[in-house]
């Protein structure tokens, strides 16, 4: 195989698809298509650790469904309805979940990005409510500092151009520039229900341009 310089990233083979991650972790155009002999597929795995130890991984969600149709249909692999929006420069991530469930109100949120991340992804329930933003631009800087692989919002964030020039993957419902209420409110650690789905803390998400999907378990495709 080719060696790729240090600006491009070789994230993960699935099946015969060479998904490549550039500097900024995002995707590049091109795509290798490949065959493997004798064995019928190659598929492995190459995590990237950042200068914050966080560790990224690239994992193509459509494939992923493909090569997992018994645990779709037993629901222990779920997709999320398509209703997040695609925030930050983080593409593609993958980590095991943290819950948190709060209204309008984001002290909890940032007591969470404020410890160590450890390439986990932060699920705020925020009920939907696009009255208010969860999430802005110092929160997502922090959890990039403080190594969280991704964000997932079922609310608003702000400061748009902040996140989207931060290295994280973070995905909301929209953007709404008005911030939140502060009186600590909601509680950590619980299942949510976002977007069609029931999701409990330490289950694992894996997310890119394609959708999100929950795993009841890290996934080895």
């Amino acid at each position: 195989m080719q060696v790729l310089s240090n600006s491009v990233k070789l994230a993960r083979v699935l099946g015969t698809r060479m998904i490549l991650l550039n500097s900024n972790n995002q995707f590049l155009s091109s795509l290798t298509q490949f065959s493997t002999s004798p064995l019928s597929s190659l598929q492995f795995q190459l995590r990237t650790k950042s200068s914050s130890g966080r560790h990224r991984a690239a994992i193509a969600t459509a494939d992923v469904c493909d090569s997992n149709a018994a645990l779709l249909v037993n629901g222990d692999l779920r997709a999320l309805d398509p209703i997040f929006k695609i925030y930050g420069q983080g593409l593609a991530f993958s980590g095991p979940i943290v819950t948190v469930k709060v209204f309008e109100d984001n002290v909890l949120v940032r007591q969470l990005l404020e410890t160590e991340g450890n390439g986990r992804v932060l699920v705020i329930d925020g009920g939907g409510s696009t009255r208010c933003a969860l999430v802005g631009g110092n929160l997502a800087q922090w959890a990039h500092d403080m190594a969280w692989a991704g964000i997932i919002v079922n609310g608003c964030i702000r400061d748009v151009d902040e996140i989207n020039a931060c290295d994280i993957g973070v995905r909301a419902l929209g953007s709404n520039p008005l911030k939140s209420n502060k009186k600590a409110v909601g509680e950590k650690h619980v299942p949510v229900q976002i977007a069609g789905t029931l999701i409990h803390d330490g289950e694992w998400l894996y997310a890119d341009s394609d959708g999100i999907l929950i795993s009841k378990t890290q996934l080895s495709v």
